[in-house]
């Protein structure tokens, strides 16, 4: 049976982009939120060769996807690509220095800021299959929260059952569209449930895309 939760859609059609530095920015999600462990979600366009500085706060972790093209972060030498993501934890506030590895092509990028209580310092990159469809996948094993991707053909239905109920669990749609708990979220769409202890969606579309977490 259905249970209906607190819930808030963010929807795409009303997102704001901003021209910072050499890209586009768009705030998804901030401390305005109130989510306590779920500082921001941003997503980021980058030029041709652009870079921007994304500045995270104490005891932070900050996952980095990309969703497509190929980046450098801060004075790591190798490039992390779409079949990548980038985890950094920091006892301390900072930023993240983010440059668009190709010269020819745009990058895009997701960046998640998670309040952290670990008391170390570390990065990793960690690669990222999602061929496999219909099934739920990791993200990141270094995060202190389930986090998950999904590709989905359409009108496969799925239930998950959170790992710590009662949580609140953030969704993001990145392609196609998804009926989440009797909601319609399309591409770049987001959600927020709180208080719910088990989710049940259905993709509406081909290759459907989604990530969500545990918050």
């Amino acid at each position: 049976m259905l249970v209906q939760s607190a819930s808030k859609i963010i929807k795409a059609d009303f997102s704001v982009w901003k021209k910072k530095e050499s890209c586009v920015v768009n705030t998804m999600v901030s401390e305005q939120e109130n989510l306590n462990n779920l500082r921001n979600v941003v997503e980021m366009v980058l030029d041709e060769g652009g870079s921007y500085h994304f500045t995270h706060q104490l005891d932070s972790s900050v996952l980095v996807i990309v969703l497509y093209g190929e980046i450098l972060i801060n004075d790591f030498i190798k490039p992390i690509t779409s079949e990548q993501v980038f985890t950094v934890q920091s006892k301390e506030s900072g930023f993240l220095t983010v440059k668009n590895n190709l010269a020819d092509e745009k990058a895009d990028i997701l960046i998640l800021e998670l309040k952290s209580k670990r008391p170390d310092h570390f990065f990793s990159v960690e690669d990222v299959n999602i061929r496999d469809k219909n099934t739920l996948i990791p993200i990141s094993n270094q995060l202190e929260y389930p986090n998950f991707i999904g590709l989905y053909e359409g009108r496969q239905e799925q239930e998950y059952s959170l790992y710590h109920p009662k949580n609140t669990l953030f969704g993001l749609v990145l392609n196609g569209a998804f009926e989440f708990q009797n909601m319609l979220l399309e591409t770049r769409d987001c959600v927020i449930i709180k208080e719910i202890e088990t989710l049940e969606f259905e993709a509406l579309s081909e290759n459907a895309l989604l990530l969500f977490l545990e918050v």
